[in-house]
């Protein structure tokens, strides 16, 4: 698999139209139908194995996003499970038990999907069968889950009506392929990069997969460069381990990141 393993980037995006028109909302089983479709629509043919992409993002209506988040990583799970079961019965392999997410995008029209693919064997998908076994956290393993539901990446309204919780910060991308994405501030430490299982996922192609971790501190916010490609610049000046205040320009590959504070707040 090491020559699977550098599949980067390939991410395919893939439009559904309209479902059946005569439904109120979109079916489950109609996302799982739409994943299978990527599945065999993507593999790649290896020597000895066919591959099939293991990460599938899938971007949908704030409308339709909303009552399948209601279920919560149960229902990521099943699909990731059922993905796995029809791979198996193809033949097809898969880098890792397949990863799903689920965002909420305004730029999709109601009862429509975006589906977003890739590979990376560096994920490491939880389907809660073992979580008894061993309590302790695994080095390798960054992320506790690859399962996610993401609020709205994109969408034309106001800062202020996107925010939802009033925080008082918020990060915003000003500039590069994401431009108008928000990220709300907590105290957790933050992990921005091509990686889906980043809290901020950018589809930057010069930002590594994990590029830089945002981490709230006594007097403001820091900046750690995960060993990035490209770098991370703040203010024009290239950084490994830096504070961050409002104001000030992140630039990481194509895209500069602001902090800013909230008018609700």
């Amino acid at each position: 698999m090491s020559l699977l393993a550098r599949f980067e980037g390939m991410a395919e995006f893939l439009f559904t139209g309209a479902f059946k028109k005569g439904a109120a909302r979109l079916q489950p089983v109609e996302i799982a139908k739409e994943l299978v479709k990527a599945m065999l629509k993507n593999k790649q043919v290896s020597i000895s194995q066919v591959y099939v992409a293991n990460i599938y993002r899938v971007y949908l209506h704030p409308s339709d996003w909303g009552p399948l988040a209601s279920f919560g990583d149960v229902f990521l799970i099943e699909l990731s499970k059922y993905l796995f079961a029809e791979a198996e019965r193809n033949g097809y392999t898969f880098l890792t038990k397949p990863a799903i997410e689920l965002h909420a995008d305004e730029t999709v029209n109601p009862r429509e999907m975006v589906v977003e693919v890739d590979f990376d064997d560096s994920i490491d998908v939880d389907w809660r069968e073992e979580e008894n076994e061993d309590n302790e956290p695994n080095g390798s393993n960054w992320r506790e889950s690859t399962t996610f539901f993401r609020e709205s990446v994109k969408t034309n309204l106001p800062v202020e009506d996107r925010l939802g919780r009033n925080p008082e910060y918020f990060l915003e991308i000003i500039e590069g392929p994401d431009k108008g994405q928000i990220l709300t501030l907590q105290n957790a430490d933050i992990f921005i990069g091509r990686h889906g299982q980043c809290d901020l996922v950018l589809h930057d192609p010069e930002v590594s997969r994990r590029h830089v971790k945002l981490a709230s501190g006594e007097n403001g916010w820091w900046l750690d460069d995960l060993g990035s490609t490209n770098g991370t610049f703040v203010n024009g000046q290239r950084i490994t381990h830096q504070t961050a205040a409002p104001g000030d320009r992140i630039q990481i590959g194509q895209s500069v990141l602001v902090i800013q504070k909230s008018s609700l707040a």
